[in-house]
């Protein structure tokens, strides 16, 4: 036996099937503002490697930044900025400043594109945005992979000791801020799977909608496209109305019966 089609069935399953694609849009979006933001701080703070209790010194560096103590004024002092390369301290934290600046500006864009769905097509912007996400993840895998590459110089040796070289951290520990990056790199590369899914399931959605979306109208049973009830079979109502004459005739009848009876004063 051939299923039916239910049309109210179709909308009430349409309708579900929206709110849960909208739920997991708004889940992604917030998860990309997230990540954007932990890939600033992971660029800007220098805590990727810094020392132990069984260090010979004391400090820790970032990508681009590396800081010792100031026994006298109690704190922190810093050299070294992404903006003057000259400052940095080899080639190999030379890319990965790079790589993480390039990162966390790609991430920024991102964030930025979200305003682009008021304005434009919704699967554009999804697979746009997950192209910048996926590039993020490469530069950040980049930049993971050539940091450890540049702990051979004497400012880290310092803090490490001797025994520290190329992968090889010494005395040092690495810090919250690179394993934020490490985990950055599957984020961001899950937030553009995400994203390339997302446009693919909008693609299917306006296929079958005219607007690609389905508003309150559509599910009252309000066409998309001029806005007006749909028509629906309306069973006609059988409405029983006396008739006059009959029943004048009915009462006409009756009273001649009582004029014909015998011993009626009314006997014609």
């Amino acid at each position: 036996m051939e299923q039916q089609y239910n049309p109210d069935t179709a909308r009430i399953y349409h309708f579900r099937y929206m709110r849960e694609y909208r739920a997991v849009c708004v889940l992604w979006a917030v998860l990309t503002i997230i990540w954007a933001t932990f890939n600033v701080v992971v660029f800007i703070q220098p805590q990727w490697i810094g020392d132990t209790p069984e260090s010979i010194g004391y400090g820790h560096h970032g990508v681009y930044k590396y800081c010792y103590p100031n026994n006298i004024e109690l704190r922190y002092d810093c050299s070294g900025s992404f903006t003057d390369f000259n400052t940095l301290l080899n080639d190999a934290y030379k890319a990965t400043t790079f790589f993480v600046g390039v990162s966390a500006l790609l991430m920024l864009i991102s964030v930025a594109a979200l305003l682009l769905f008021f304005c434009f097509k919704k699967t554009a912007v999804f697979i746009l945005v997950g192209i910048f996400e996926l590039l993020t993840a490469i530069f950040m895998f980049l930049a993971c992979v050539i940091y450890p590459s540049g702990w051979e110089n004497a400012e880290l040796q310092k803090i490490c000791g001797e025994s520290s070289g190329r992968y090889r951290m010494g005395d040092c520990n690495i810090r919250w801020a690179y394993i934020l990056a490490i985990l950055g790199i599957f984020d961001a590369a899950i937030l553009a799977v995400l994203a390339f899914f997302l446009a693919s399931k909008r693609a299917k959605i306006e296929m079958y909608t005219s607007s690609g979306a389905v508003t309150k109208s559509e599910l009252n049973g309000f066409g998309a496209e001029t806005m007006s009830k749909r028509s629906m079979p309306i069973q006609p109502a059988v409405v029983a109305v006396p008739s006059v004459q009959h029943e004048a005739r009915e009462s006409y009848s009756d009273y001649s019966q009582v004029l014909k009876r015998p011993g009626s004063n009314f006997n014609l």
